[in-house]
């Protein structure tokens, strides 16, 4: 492992939603707003870039503060290959790193959205999370706001339940629990889905 992340902060968000410019108005706000009327916290830069930071330093904050990152890999995604979103997936993968033992992934961070054919990513660095991926079929979904809700909400649903299992597992495996100590708020990250506060926290 090439780098180490030291501290994890709480999260504030969800998802972290990695697009292109060009999708913000037709695909990314529309998503913004229907996953936040359900509960779901998104992060994009419009409404959470933190000001006085330079952008590369907004940015990391910004994904680190978020359980989750989401690629909208569309078209406008491929032909801007020198954008934010592949030094978001490079970071979201040294995430992903850190967050994985020789035997299973503590969290899923990467949901990759394709909104192209597998094939135009060959010669592209998202190949890499192809294998991840759920791609979006235009003829059996053609409302693509509410198919990428659809798959968002999906992945959520399964990593709640992943947390709940691995907070069980840290009350009865000591070796766990160490391993979740090592770094500072590595055992929130794993175990706490839900970003600050917390629904038990709102109420005190």
């Amino acid at each position: 492992m090439p780098f180490a992340i030291d501290f994890y902060p709480r999260c504030t968000h969800h998802v972290f939603l990695s697009h292109s410019g060009t999708d913000k108005a037709t695909l990314i706000l529309p998503v913004y707003e229907r996953l936040r009327a359900k509960g779901i916290e998104g992060w994009i830069d419009r409404h959470d870039f933190a000001y006085g930071r330079d952008s590369l330093t907004a940015l990391d904050e910004g994904l680190l503060n978020c359980r989750h990152v989401v690629f909208f890999i569309t078209p406008a995604m491929l032909a801007n290959p020198k954008g934010w979103c592949p030094v978001e997936l490079a970071y979201a993968d040294l995430v992903q790193r850190n967050l994985r033992t020789p035997s299973v992934d503590l969290v899923n961070v990467i949901l990759p959205l394709l909104f192209v054919p597998t094939g135009d990513l060959a010669p592209t660095v998202w190949r890499t999370v192809s294998d991840r991926s759920q791609a979006h079929d235009a003829n059996q979904h053609p409302d693509a706001v509410s198919w990428a809700v659809t798959a968002i909400e999906r992945f959520l649903r399964t990593e709640e339940q992943r947390a709940k299992q691995f907070e069980t597992r840290r009350k009865r495996d000591n070796e766990f629990q160490l391993h979740l100590e090592q770094r500072p708020g590595k055992r929130d990250r794993v175990t706490k889905f839900h970003p600050r506060p917390l629904p038990t926290e709102a109420k005190a």
